[in-house]
């Protein structure tokens, strides 16, 4: 699901890595708020449901690279459960690296498990060549991978990243932006709606939050009909409280459950 493709609206599991990636897009450029909404070592997790059934869950758990403090990861997980697994079993993994003060990307490693489904991506940006770099490989045999090569911007965000950044950045109600997303294939401009104020219950509280909506589908990111609607908090944390993609199969919502943090305060 991740590289761009026509999403697998036959199954009900995939709406996991769909609420996953669905959050993410807003302007690009510098983070301007002198102390970050996140943290190493923070973990948020999320229930995924569809049309009232329990269909997933997902995590996002943030950490400086290694010992440099110049990059940031975020290691992601997408996994169906329930029925919803019994006819399509979905357990992706993401990683995605970018740098610290930009949050633009460095390089995004996928392992998709959906279904049949069994794919290794890696999609590096080379900010010299102004290049993203895309491998998609089998997980399993011989096959040649597919390589490919697309042009990028000064400032180019992966789906992962692009969570973080929004984070950073105040929303009014009423303004839109466009920004490059690229995925694999292309640099897509995203076009970002900021359209209303409104709260939001979750498993840790309720909040005031403010909803978005990102222009992902129509041949954007995914070639199928839809939309989809993200709600930010608005304390200090912007926290990514709640997703919600309207699409084929019915209603999709994934939903902040837990947030952990490396001073161990929720």
């Amino acid at each position: 699901m991740i590289v761009p493709r026509m999403f697998p609206m036959n199954s009900a599991a995939a709406v996991v890595a769909l609420a996953l990636s669905a959050v993410l897009f807003c302007r690009p450029g510098t983070a301007q708020q002198t102390k970050l909404p996140f943290g190493t070592g923070e973990k948020l997790r999320y229930a995924v449901r569809w049309r009232l059934v329990p269909a997933g869950e997902a995590e996002l758990f943030l950490e400086k690279e290694g010992t440099s403090q110049n990059r940031w990861k975020v290691s992601a997980k997408a996994n169906s459960v329930g029925y919803v697994s019994n006819i399509y079993k979905v357990e992706d993994e993401y990683q995605s690296t970018f740098r610290n003060t930009t949050l633009c990307s460095s390089e995004i490693r996928k392992v998709i498990n959906e279904g049949e489904r069994h794919r290794l991506v890696s999609l590096l940006f080379d900010p010299r060549r102004k290049l993203a770099l895309l491998n998609d490989r089998a997980a399993t045999g011989n096959a040649p991978p597919r390589q490919a090569q697309s042009s990028i911007p000064d400032c180019v965000h992966d789906i992962i990243s692009a969570l973080y950044y929004v984070r950073t950045r105040p929303l009014a109600v009423g303004q839109s932006f466009e920004i490059p997303v690229n995925d694999g294939s292309r640099t897509i401009p995203i076009r970002l709606e900021v359209q209303a104020k409104e709260e939001i219950k979750t498993e840790i509280g309720t909040f005031p939050a403010t909803r978005v909506e990102p222009g992902v589908f129509s041949g954007n990111l995914f070639k199928g009909k839809g939309r989809i609607f993200v709600w930010f908090s608005d304390d200090a944390s912007h926290l990514p409280l709640q997703m919600r993609a309207q699409i084929g199969i019915g209603t999709i919502t994934a939903t902040l459950s837990s947030v952990e943090r490396q001073d161990g305060t929720p």
